[in-house]
């Protein structure tokens, strides 16, 4: 049976992803028509071990301007990497060259002259012994100095390096867990607890499926802030449903456009009262007794 609810979903041999329709509308007109429990909810199913009871379910909400928020972290992580991996191997490219035409010509020039400060230093005119002394000393120095240049185009060589490996690691893109402090997310073995979600996406430059979505749910204790806000209390939380999927850009970014269609034309749609009552005002307005 079709789910009318699902707006895209990917799935391999062990496990699937969904986003789900689960958005919710202001009812009277508004200009931004989202209520605030207005979700698109991923779904994350794992059936290595087998279908129905054997299966692990988790969900995560993300309101609109969360699945935003991750979408573009999502899209821009391939440029950016891809960017920063260009600069940074042009740069290490440009320094190996500096290196090796540096340490040449530096030897080729310093031995040509040592041997012309040899012949002087050598001559039997005291003149041109001294004079060639004197250029030897120089040499020297100048030698040291080529010593301490190279030594400084070596370390930047060994930084360039160090970043460039850097780049090729795996880094986090959206990270969020959060606890549902609603009477129905009660955990029926702990009334102290509540049902947590956790989502997790990091970016894996190297592998042919680099990003990789994990969805966990289980429970913890709820701590109301000062301000009235609701976090986890520290150390209480623990997953009982975790689901690991690796997804690649032909999977992972149509499940993106599709979802940010649906959310562009439900707010539009939504939006068209709210047009209606600011572009065509009321053209009579019956006053009340009191502000006669």
């Amino acid at each position: 049976m079709t789910n009318t609810k699902q707006i895209a979903v990917y799935k391999n041999k062990k496990a699937l992803i969904e986003f789900m329709d689960d958005t919710r509308y202001e009812k009277k007109p508004s200009a931004w028509p989202h209520a605030g429990m207005s979700r698109i909810r991923i779904n994350a199913k794992d059936y290595s071990e087998g279908h129905g009871d054997a299966s692990v379910d988790a969900f995560y909400n993300l309101s609109p301007d969360e699945f935003y928020r991750l979408s573009n972290a999502l899209t821009a992580a391939k440029d950016a990497t891809a960017a920063d991996y260009a600069r940074c191997s042009k740069y290490l490219k440009r320094l190996s060259e500096l290196k090796q035409s540096f340490g040449h010509e530096t030897a080729s020039g310093s031995s040509e002259i040592v041997e012309i400060a040899k012949q002087f230093a050598g001559s039997k005119n005291e003149i041109f012994s001294e004079a060639g002394q004197k250029l030897m000393g120089a040499i020297g120095r100048l030698n040291l100095t080529t010593v301490n240049e190279n030594r400084i185009l070596e370390e930047k060589i060994t930084e360039a390096e160090a970043e460039l490996e850097e780049i090729k690691k795996a880094r986090v893109l959206y990270s969020n867990v959060k606890i549902l402090n609603f009477e129905k997310y009660i955990n029926p073995e702990n009334e102290k607890e509540h049902r947590v979600t956790m989502l997790k996406v990091v970016y894996y430059p190297k592998l042919n499926f680099p990003y990789a979505f994990t969805v966990a749910n289980g429970w913890g204790e709820s701590l109301v802030t000062k301000q009235k806000g609701v976090m986890i209390k520290e150390g209480s939380a623990h997953y009982e449903e975790t689901i690991n999927i690796l997804l690649d850009e032909k999977a992972l970014f149509p499940m993106l456009h599709r979802a940010d269609v649906f959310l562009r034309a439900m707010a539009t749609h939504a939006l068209s009262e709210y047009f209606e009552a600011v572009v065509n005002p009321p053209l009579f307005y019956t006053f009340a007794e009191e502000e006669i």
